[in-house]
């Protein structure tokens, strides 16, 4: 389990401790007016403060990596971090959390200017915040069964699911995110630090069921499926792989699946 469960989850996977959406444990680390503060500045940081870092990466890459990546990992930790969960985990919160918020996606608005909602507020009630903010307040209450059905449609259409923190171990959003998702961008595609833990789980191909089609390949953020020539078949890297599953909704085989990532050597303490 990675740290977040050992420390927050009491016994289980951290994100399935329903204690962690309460408003009781959101007033021990935060407050109303901290949250209104932090997001009424979320999207200028982003804007600013990313081709900052980018900028001094690739001038000063190995002061950058060894002080400052390691820096920027601590401070996202306690304040705004994320996990991978597959969509049958999602619909396991949306059903536990009962309310949910469809929030405009603020990272989509940085990077390409345009008006996607694909991120829901979960959990506590934060109306009354985020109608004060320009950027969230046109939200729009939904039901879990109404997201669920939105959120399969993004699983396959290749958007990988995500919990995030605001303070940690507060949860208040599942976003599903493309490669226009700026969390990407800092973790993966520029690795400016450390912002989001891989899932509990990993990717698997059978290499019985596989025709080596390789939609799975195009379908991955993370290359993290190899393919073949002499076999003619695909398979997992299973040190790339974030566990996200959505790689599964376009396999027509139905080839792969998920494992416990504990229980795949190569990827037990690969986070």
């Amino acid at each position: 389990m990675c740290e977040f469960c050992i420390n927050h989850g009491e016994g289980k996977k951290w994100y399935e401790n329903i204690t962690n959406y309460s408003r009781e444990l959101f007033l021990q680390v935060s407050s109303d007016e901290d949250l209104k503060n932090y997001l009424a500045r979320f999207g200028q940081s982003m804007h600013d403060n990313i081709p900052k870092a980018e900028k001094w990466k690739r001038r000063l890459p190995f002061i950058y990596d060894f002080l400052v990546y390691p820096w920027f990992t601590r401070s996202y930790k306690k304040s705004h971090f994320g996990q991978m969960v597959p969509v049958e985990d999602v619909e396991k919160i949306l059903n536990e959390v009962g309310t949910v918020w469809r929030l405009p996606c603020i990272c989509r608005k940085v990077a390409t200017g345009e008006d996607k909602r694909y991120c829901y507020a979960v959990g506590m009630d934060a109306t009354g915040i985020l109608k004060e903010l320009p950027d969230f307040r046109n939200f729009d209450q939904t039901t879990p069964e109404a997201a669920i059905i939105e959120i399969r449609d993004l699983d396959a259409n290749g958007m990988t699911h995500s919990v995030w923190t605001f303070q940690t171990p507060f949860i208040g959003a599942v976003c599903n995110c493309d490669h226009d998702c700026m969390a990407y961008r800092v973790e993966y595609r520029s690795q400016l630090a450390k912002v989001m833990w891989k899932a509990e789980y990993v990717a698997a191909i059978d290499k019985d069921l596989c025709k080596g089609c390789k939609l799975c390949r195009k379908q991955c953020m993370f290359e993290a499926v190899d393919y073949s020539r002499e076999q003619l078949r695909c398979s997992v890297d299973s040190r790339k792989c974030y566990g996200c599953g959505v790689c599964r909704a376009v396999c027509p085989e139905k080839a792969i699946t998920l494992l416990p990532r504990k229980d795949v050597q190569l990827a037990a303490n690969s986070w």
